[in-house]
């Protein structure tokens, strides 16, 4: 990877840095109670100027938003319209800002390579509140980079060397899609990308063949990852600065098509592999969070690998490097269960695919009683209240209504204690087991002093 230009690259990493330092505090500690409106303001922007968004493109829903091209000495002109857009290509940084007390909100929408094959899927990036992000110089990749498929029926072997004595890096199934950019000097063998970092050679008789003519290899010197724009970038964020009880952080909503395979990114320095959508926070003092909101997370730092599923979260430390990135200073912490209700006012309606905000059950839930029984059996009337689920399980939501977002699920013979009750948008009663967390009675069954449960005027 090529470094920027030392010296204008940190002087513009911290000015973004500062900026995001000085106007922050600024509007929390003004507590204007009308902020929750500047930011639904941005929010229903993106959602309606935003819905056409091309591929590649930044579109953007408030006018604090800039951007530095990197053929450019000076920041591109703030865009002006709600709905403006402009390609990502060639993007140096990116800065967003509560400048004014205007909620700064964009949306990227940019294809993504999995880690193990060459398979882009369109992803979105929405950065919102405070946020700057750097992108790498772009480096020396081979041309051309021809498109080839497996053809051979049964799949073939990527190998180390052009031979059929070398090691076998990896199997690749039939009509993978590879990059071929070599041939070897024979011409029987090609040299492919079969993911962004994984290079080998396979016979030219088990692929389609390149349309177009390729070098002949001279050496096996090293060559870049084959990252697509914005898989690869630092950011910064505020933290712990909403500037009211109804607002988010600031941070980026990352999201990819779930039940593919997970599509790979470099933030920070941290490799994240992320099937469905996560908020992501990042200070040098603070370090990188990473709460993955839906889906499955893979977080990789200091050679440890965390697995976070939907409702958890992790931090990595960070540091500085000589060249002025961020690096992980250590190995993502053990997950652990975020508070689900400071997650409900991030706008994941602005991002591309249908989400939602799940629940570590857990939190909330006590898990099926050793030896499988009832966890109802022997309670009396002066107990207190319990429920559980019956046979067919109770879904868990957002609010009491029966169309608000599932985010967990109650088991058959797994149990909670109800704080409230209320009757729902359905006009049936509902247990409140925790804020925003509701689950409709008629799908429980109940022992103890239910009467005891505080019944709520309006359920919310």
């Amino acid at each position: 990877m090529k470094e920027r230009p030392r010296a204008a690259k940190i002087v513009r990493r911290w000015l973004a840095f500062c900026l995001l330092l000085l106007l922050g505090p600024a509007w929390a500690a003004a507590g204007d109670s009308s902020c929750p409106a500047s930011q639904n303001e941005a929010l229903n922007l993106i959602v309606s100027h935003c819905a056409e968004q091309a591929a590649e493109t930044l579109c953007f829903g408030h006018p604090t938003v800039s951007a530095l091209r990197r053929e450019s000495t000076t920041a591109a002109p703030s865009f002006t319209q709600p709905g403006d857009t402009m390609s990502i290509a060639g993007i140096d940084w990116l800065s967003i800002s509560t400048e004014d007390r205007s909620w700064g909100l964009a949306r990227a929408v940019f294809p993504a390579y999995p880690y193990d094959s060459l398979e882009a899927e369109e992803t979105a990036l929405l950065a919102f509140g405070n946020v700057a992000l750097f992108f790498p110089a772009p480096v020396d990749l081979p041309s051309p980079q021809l498109d080839v498929q497996v053809a051979a029926s049964r799949g073939a072997y990527l190998r180390a060397e052009p031979s059929l004595a070398a090691d076998i890096v990896k199997p690749i199934p039939v009509r993978a899609k590879l990059k071929a950019i070599e041939t070897s000097p024979n011409r029987n063998w090609l040299r492919v990308y079969a993911a962004p970092d994984m290079l080998g050679w396979m016979s030219r008789e088990v692929l389609t063949e390149p349309a177009g003519n390729l070098p002949v290899s001279e050496s096996e010197a090293g060559i870049a990852p084959l990252w697509l724009p914005w898989q690869a970038f630092d950011f910064r964020s505020g933290i712990d600065d909403a500037p009211c009880a109804d607002a988010p952080e600031s941070g980026i909503l990352l999201q990819t098509p779930k039940f593919i395979p997970p599509r790979q990114f470099l933030i920070n320095g941290i490799r994240l592999r992320l099937s469905g959508s996560a908020w992501l926070q990042a200070t040098l003092g603070n370090g990188t969070r990473i709460r993955v909101l839906d889906g499955l997370g893979q977080v990789r730092a200091a050679g440890i690998e965390q697995e976070v599923k939907s409702g958890f979260g992790t931090s990595v430390p960070l540091e500085m490097n000589d060249a002025g990135w961020l690096i992980p200073a250590d190995a993502p912490s053990e997950p652990a269960a975020y508070d689900y209700h400071a997650m409900l006012s991030l706008p994941v309606d602005a991002l591309i695919y249908p989400g939602r905000i799940r629940l570590d059950v857990y939190t909330v839930v006590e898990p099926v009683p050793a030896g499988g029984g009832s966890p109802l059996e022997g309670l009396s009337d002066t107990d207190d209240c319990a429920i559980s689920a019956r046979l067919e399980g109770a879904n868990i939501r957002s609010r009491p209504d029966p169309e608000a977002p599932i985010i967990a699920v109650m088991a058959h013979r797994e149990s909670a204690k109800p704080i409230a009750r209320g009757i729902g948008a359905d006009q049936l009663p509902w247990w409140k087991l925790a804020d925003s967390v509701w689950i409709r009675i008629n799908v429980t069954a109940f022992a103890g002093n239910c009467d005891s449960i505080p019944l709520l005027p309006s359920a919310r």
